[in-house]
């Protein structure tokens, strides 16, 4: 990992990615690979019993351990205790990817100050047997993901947690 913004090399963007997993082996290498170009990238698994952890660390991100007690509480966890060091965090799931059209969108973002919003919704595909489902109400699937740290909670709920922004 890169140190403190000062320091990030020209190629990385000054982005805080979460990944909130279990046993995500299968996953967490084509997430995480995704965001390679992110400057701080976190794993908070909780407890898998597969190789997620390892495969995490093995691609540079700090997997921290912490018991799972629900998704919204999971990511509030992680926005009140993990040592982010960055204003914008991009949250994932294990099993999703930022494809590079989206990181070059995210990379503009990041970079312009002031930022014209606290935060950003992502119109999510469902990939499902290996074809982009876009018809009906599977496409646009719009998630608020990318925030301004100081902006955004998630709301208590135990599936389908939502973020809540102030701006």
């Amino acid at each position: 990992m890169k140190g403190p913004s000062s320091e990030i090399s020209a190629d990385l963007v000054p982005l805080s990615v979460i990944v909130c997993t279990l046993n995500e082996e299968a996953n967490i290498g084509n997430c995480l690979r995704s965001v390679g170009w992110a400057s701080q990238r976190f794993v908070v698994d909780a407890d898998s019993t597969d190789r997620t952890a390892a495969i995490g660390r093995s691609l540079g991100a700090t997997v921290i351990s912490h018991p799972w007690r629900g998704y919204s509480d999971q990511k509030n966890w992680a926005l009140d205790n993990l040592p982010i060091e960055h204003d914008w965090i991009l949250c994932l799931d294990a099993d999703e990817v930022v494809p590079p059209p989206l990181a070059g969108e995210i990379r503009g973002i990041v970079a312009d100050s002031p930022p014209r919003y606290a935060g950003y919704y992502v119109a999510r595909r469902l990939i499902f047997m290996g074809r982009w489902l876009k018809h009906c109400w599977w496409y646009p699937d719009y998630t608020l993901r990318l925030f301004k740290r100081e902006a955004g909670r998630f709301e208590k709920r135990l599936v389908h947690e939502r973020l809540v922004l102030r701006g």
